[in-house]
C-alpha cells in the first residue's frame, strides 16, 4: 500500500463520469462511503474553492485548471496523508503563476501533506512562492 495519492499525468480521471462521480468514487469504493455521502463532500471542497459549477460537468467541459482541482481533491479522498504533486506546469495548460494555485489549496484547509515535485528547468516559477524546493 502507498503512503502518498499522486497527482499527475498518469492519474487521469474517468471520462464517463461527471465531476463529482470522479471524486466521491474513492470513497465509496476503498472507503464503503454511500454516494449521496461522498458526493455531498466532493461539493463542499469544491465549493471552497468555487468550483461547484463544474460538478455535474464531463471532462470534455473542463478547463485544465479545472481538471487539476479535481485531481486534486480526489487525491485528498484517500486516505494516504501524503500527497504529491507531479509537475504542475504539464498539467495545467497557461500556468504562469503557482501562487493562485497554491492559494486555492490553501483555502481546502487541508490536514495532509503535500509535496511539489517539478523538474529544474521549471524552477523559476517557484521563486518568491511559499511552498519549498528540495534540490
Amino acid at each position: 500500500m502507498n503512503d502518498y495519492s499522486l497527482v499527475s499525468k498518469n492519474t487521469p480521471l474517468i471520462s464517463n463520469l461527471n465531476m463529482l462521480e470522479n471524486i466521491a468514487l474513492i470513497k465509496e469504493v476503498h472507503q464503503f462511503i454511500k454516494t449521496s455521502s461522498a458526493q455531498k463532500e466532493a461539493l463542499y471542497y469544491l465549493s471552497k474553492i468555487d468550483l461547484q459549477n463544474v460538478g455535474k460537468n464531463r471532462l470534455t467541459q473542463c478547463t485544465s485548471l479545472e481538471i487539476f482541482y479535481i485531481s486534486f481533491i480526489r487525491a485528498l479522498m484517500t486516505k494516504e496523508m501524503n500527497v504529491i504533486i507531479l509537475t504542475p506546469f504539464h498539467l495545467i495548460d497557461n500556468l504562469r503563476d503557482i501562487e493562485t494555485v497554491l492559494a486555492s489549496i490553501q483555502k481546502l484547509e487541508i490536514k495532509k501533506n503535500i509535496l511539489i515535485l517539478d523538474t529544474f528547468s521549471n524552477e523559476t516559477h517557484y521563486k518568491g512562492c511559499s511552498c519549498n524546493i528540495i534540490k
